[in-house]
């Protein structure tokens, strides 16, 4: 059974990067590309999730300002380096694209994440369809 995470990004803290309609506008393309150029998109830093995290899990990017996911990557690793936890992500690139084009909103799924956290049923039912939904672009 495929476990899914829920990773809440605030794009605001990558403010300098960010168009200046980026709470507002609706693909949420250029959201996530700014976001990669004020840090790894690759590597994120865990405070919590990490004792259960495994390598092969679902991680969806959720903006929390704007409330929406419009990312998703497989799990590749959950490492513990000096400074904390870390979970390296590969971001899945077809599925992020057409997810940044059609977010889906948090009203979709319910669930309100405040760091990170494993996706409720309900949430894991729609990330599932979300991720289903265009077979051709499975890895």
């Amino acid at each position: 059974m495929t476990v899914h995470w829920l990773l809440p990004i605030n794009p605001a803290a990558h403010l300098e990067f960010q168009p200046s309609d980026w709470l507002t506008r609706s693909d949420a393309t250029a959201v996530w590309e700014a976001i990669g150029r004020s840090q790894q998109i690759a590597r994120w830093c865990l405070r919590s999730g990490y004792r259960s995290m495994q390598a092969g899990d679902l991680i969806w990017a959720y903006l929390s300002k704007r409330q929406e996911v419009c990312a998703v990557g497989l799990v590749r690793a959950v490492a513990e380096e000096a400074d904390g936890w870390y979970v390296y992500v590969g971001w899945d690139m077809n599925r992020t694209a057409r997810l940044c084009s059609d977010p889906v909103p948090r009203a979709e799924f319910g669930q309100v994440p405040m760091s990170t956290c494993r996706a409720n049923e309900r949430t894991a039912e729609v990330l599932s369809r979300a991720y289903d939904r265009d077979s051709s672009t499975r890895p």
